[in-house]
């Protein structure tokens, strides 16, 4: 394959060269413009104005020349030529991103009080609770204390015994069991349960544990619903078509969901330079789940522009360059300004203007030929 574009590449420089008869020159009896020529003959020395404008969009680049290729040759190595049009450039941006529980559906369990674990009726992870479930039953003696203080109370005195039934109610007892306290006395443990529907996705405690308020104990999601937590490119944020639909590929999941946009992140990750972007996802059946991986397509607001095929641009890493189509079989590297991409679609903001051919088939071909020429020829023809 090597041997044959290398074959090719001879052909096309053989070529250019048996038909303009001088490395950079147009055919002789059409030359370039005298303008053109003058502008692209005498490279300024670096660092000058002159050179300066040399790289603006617009302008063959340093090291480039125009290329010749005979009708014949461009049939042979697949040449093929589009215009730059104007019109609504839309499309999507493409983000990696990861499947988290629904914050406002989460909750943190806590012991208000220290004391003992004495039995757990919940022991796993991944275990799915409804509220009110008991989760597990703790001893502790200022609970004891406070159950002996409250049925005293109630005995004796209305206004005391409200104070000490307030004072349970905060330590989250539940009612049933101030109804088991007032009916058989003080008990050892207390019976604490769930606050919400939902699966345990951690556990922090066992039987016999000695807990402390600032322990976290369970942390419990509603899975029904989830949130995509996508990470974009800060330069595409203000992109994004906040009322569109995204398309949610989730690994392992056979088919891709839809979801729309709902808040995008105020702050920038100062390493990866991206934003969150957070869509929010039903999940009835409980096949997304949390930590896994997926690949985000958020849609793009349209906007009007010039653009080009993908394709068209030779992206050097530092320089974007199009070869334009001028008849009789010339062609110039011509730098551009490039802007969104979008399908197989390029913005060009600068450098190009409407209804301008450009090379989108054989361009690397086109593109080494004239790096070649460039860089050969003598100083006094440089830019053609």
């Amino acid at each position: 394959m090597r041997t044959h574009w290398t074959a090719l590449l001879l052909l096309l420089g053989s070529t250019a060269m048996g038909q303009t008869g001088h490395a950079g020159h147009g055919a002789p009896e059409q030359p370039p413009p005298a303008a053109e020529h003058e502008g692209h003959t005498r490279p300024a020395p670096s660092g000058s104005p002159q050179g300066h404008g040399r790289e603006a969009p617009g302008r063959i680049p340093e090291g480039y020349a125009e290329v010749q290729v005979a009708p014949d040759r461009q049939q042979l190595i697949g040449l093929k030529v589009a215009k730059a049009e104007r019109g609504k450039l839309t499309g999507t941006v493409r983000a990696s991103a990861i499947v988290q529980p629904d914050e406002t559906r989460e909750a943190h369990v806590h012991s208000k009080l220290m004391g003992w674990v004495q039995e757990l009726f919940v022991n796993a992870v991944g275990q799915p609770v409804k509220k009110g479930q008991p989760l597990y039953s703790l001893y502790s003696q200022e609970l004891l204390a406070a159950q002996q203080e409250y049925l005293r109370a109630k005995a004796t005195n209305a206004e005391l015994a409200a104070a000490a039934r307030a004072r349970l109610r905060l330590w989250d007892v539940p009612d049933d069991q101030v109804k088991r306290i007032e009916r058989d006395g003080p008990q050892k443990a207390i019976v604490f349960r769930s606050p919400i529907d939902g699966t345990v996705i951690d556990k922090q405690v066992l039987t016999g544990h000695y807990v402390e308020p600032e322990m976290l104990l369970y942390r419990i999601a509603d899975l029904s619903r989830v949130w995509v937590l996508a990470d974009v490119y800060e330069f595409e944020v203000n992109r994004l078509d906040r009322n569109g639909l995204a398309r949610v590929e989730v690994q392992g999941v056979a088919e891709p969901v839809q979801a729309r946009v709902d808040y995008v992140y105020p702050t920038v990750d100062p390493v990866s330079r991206t934003v969150k972007v957070r869509l929010v996802v039903p999940n009835p059946l409980g096949t997304l789940r949390p930590g896994s991986f997926a690949t985000v397509e958020l849609p793009t607001t349209p906007t009007e522009a010039l653009w080009v095929p993908e394709e068209a641009v030779v992206d050097t890493g530092t320089r974007q360059v199009v070869y334009v189509a001028l008849g009789q079989g010339r062609f110039r590297p011509t730098l551009v300004k490039v802007g969104r991409r979008a399908g197989n679609r390029v913005e060009i903001r600068d450098g190009l203007s409407q209804g301008e051919a450009v090379v989108v088939s054989a361009q690397f071909l086109i593109d080494s030929e004239s790096r070649l020429r460039g860089t050969t020829q003598p100083k006094g023809h440089g830019g053609h």
